[in-house]
């Protein structure tokens, strides 16, 4: 026996009040359960969002101000790279110093001139692999005795074709100090070879690049730090912590290529990650800030919901027993007397007050006991087997299920004296049969196919008690364009028998009907808002589109609905008509179809 089973059996042998008992823990406890976990699921997830959307645009604001800036400086030498002394430098051999020193002095004013609006920038650096070295500053002295070609650094960057902003390093070429430095790297290509023969080198402050990484969100935990992914380096104005970035980096092998934030943990506390490329680099820069702010409304959420279930514990205790004990004592004898009906004994069940809702009950029981007799003699048989006989004349012209449903539907209301209601009733039924049966070989205008839809939705809505929100887009003037007749009928009893259920309200389940007008015919879409069409179903339905309706599949032997409205449209339009259906569970389903403007009285394609 499984536990579901022992759990079911437990509870039917339980009593009313322990069962009333149970289903008010359950109603209480569950939604409240329910409640909890959306608010907290909603809550942290509004929050990250919120958080995330913040720092997306203050990360993309630093990327674009770091990128702005290099390229910024960047143009500031471009009048060296047009000038003609630094071509000819670019072109003399290493030994013929004179020469050097001659268009050195030519090009070293545009170099001074580009350095003095950039105070940030400590020197420039031009090597070449002619082993030619010029270095420029206002503050440092170059080293005469350093081998650049020994420096890996400088030369593996004339291996790239493209700027490269390097990690900050020490420089060891300068003389009395080392200062650290960014090294934004430009090459200078052979115009004959396309590679890389020279490299002019601009030497950044460390400070000012950290000094654009300053953050200022409110949250003083967050951290802006520029991260190049293939090395691991990172750099901020505050200490990284090694642990912090080695869990990002885990977080970001498992995350989508296309992701631009995460969500990791680290330690002890949950973190949120944003990030944004710098345009031109391998760089990124990145946000990162923990999530303890969010989380502690989280976990106060929590805590009041437990306090909220004990109390709707303790009231479904107070209902379930001394309460429901007096209320109960009226329904065991109701109880008792219901037995004895079963048995073939009429028994009435005595009551005090007939002014509560089960003494009104008893009352209509007692009522029910007199009347039962005569009601299954004289109204229940001999109406019924009357509506049977006048669906079997019927059954050629309209679906006679749905018209015996009906005329059971009329009856209710007839006996309960509802003259109204089921006058509008019979004259949908008399309007919905002359449609059907009028000989107009198979035509009306499409005007007249939405009356005959609307006679269907008022007994739809007099049979379940509930209205289906239906929904018209009709241009006039479309009105008195001829359709075939009961075209878009079948697809609205479609919709209502598979995808909407009397528990749905109106804004759940919403039936449209659109219809608009294309250069060669109509496009007619019927859509709602139901419970989908299962996925088995809806791939025979492709199936026969795709096979024009020649389908032998035993399942359209019991559902003709469609497949008849189908097949006539193949016979009457042939291939001009063209179809579509789209359907999702829980997100409902869709009918497309369009016919081209068609003269009825040409009879079939």
């Amino acid at each position: 026996m499984t536990l579901l089973t022992y759990l079911k059996r437990s509870i039917q042998r339980l009593s009313l009040k322990y069962k009333l008992f149970v289903l008010l823990a359950l109603i209480s406890i569950i939604p409240i359960s329910l409640v909890s976990y959306s608010s907290e699921y909603f809550m942290f997830r509004s929050g990250t969002e919120y958080s995330a959307s913040i720092s997306t645009q203050y990360v993309e604001f630093v990327s674009k101000e770091l990128s702005d800036y290099l390229q910024n400086l960047n143009e500031s030498f471009d009048s060296l790279f047009i000038n003609a002394s630094f071509h000819h430098f670019i072109n003399i051999p290493a030994d013929q110093l004179n020469e050097q020193a001659n268009e050195l002095m030519h090009f070293r004013p545009l170099v001074r001139n580009s350095m003095q609006f950039h105070p940030e920038v400590l020197g420039v650096l031009y090597i070449d692999l002619a082993q030619k070295v010029y270095f420029d500053s206002y503050q440092k002295q170059l080293n005469p005795d350093y081998s650049f070609g020994a420096d890996h650094l400088y030369q593996s960057a004339f291996a790239s074709k493209k700027p490269v902003l390097t990690a900050p390093h020490l420089l060891p070429y300068i003389l009395y100090s080392k200062a650290k430095v960014f090294s934004f790297i430009r090459p200078i290509l052979d115009t004959d070879t396309g590679e890389t023969e020279a490299l002019f080198i601009i030497e950044i402050h460390e400070e000012k690049i950290k000094s654009m990484l300053s953050s200022n969100q409110k949250d003083e935990q967050g951290q802006v730090i520029l991260y190049h992914e293939q090395d691991g380096t990172t750099v901020s104005e505050s200490p990284v912590a090694a642990d912090l970035m080695q869990d990002f980096r885990k977080a970001r092998v498992k995350a989508p290529l296309s992701s631009k934030q995460l969500l990791f943990t680290s330690g002890k506390h949950e973190y949120q990650a944003i990030y944004a490329e710098l345009p031109g680099s391998e760089w990124k820069v990145l946000w990162t800030a923990p999530l303890s702010s969010i989380n502690k409304g989280v976990r106060q959420t929590y805590q009041l919901t437990l306090l909220i279930a004990a109390l709707s514990l303790v009231t479904a205790l107070i209902i379930a027993f001394p309460v429901m004990n007096g209320i109960l004592r009226p329904l065991y004898r109701l109880k008792k007397g219901m037995q004895s009906l079963g048995r073939g004994v009429y028994l009435p069940v005595a009551v005090k007050h007939n002014y509560d809702e089960i003494g009104f009950l008893i009352h209509s029981y007692n009522q029910m006991l007199d009347k039962l007799q005569f009601m299954e003699r004289e109204v229940y048989q001999a109406n019924m087997k009357e509506k049977e006989r006048e669906l079997l004349q019927l059954q050629a012209q309209i679906n006679p299920h749905f018209l015996f449903n009906t005329l059971e539907t009329i009856e209710s209301y007839a006996v309960r004296n509802n003259g109204e209601a089921v006058g509008e009733m019979v004259q949908s039924v008399s309007r919905m049969m002359r449609y059907t049966i009028r000989s107009d070989d198979g035509w009306a205008t499409l005007k007249e196919e939405m009356a005959y839809i609307s006679n269907f939705l008022t007994i739809h809505y007099y049979r379940n008690g509930k209205d289906v929100h239906a929904r018209f887009e009709i241009a006039p003037e479309l009105l008195g364009f001829p359709v075939m007749k009961l075209s878009i009928q079948p697809y609205i009893e479609n919709a209502i028998k598979y995808g909407w259920s009397p528990n749905m309200s109106t804004d759940e389940f919403q039936l449209t009907v659109k219809v608009v007008a294309q250069a060669d015919g109509l496009l007619i879409e019927i859509s709602d808002t139901g419970t989908g069409i299962s996925a088995d179903v809806l791939s025979k339905l492709r199936q026969l589109i795709q096979e024009n309706g020649m389908t032998t599949d035993a399942y359209f032997r019991k559902h003709t609905g469609i497949f008849n409205t189908y097949r006539r449209f193949i016979l009457v339009y042939g291939d001009q008509v063209k179809f579509h259906v789209e359907s999702s569970p829980e997100s409902g389903t869709t009918f497309k179809f369009r016919i081209p403007f068609k003269d009825p009285n040409r009879g079939p394609a």
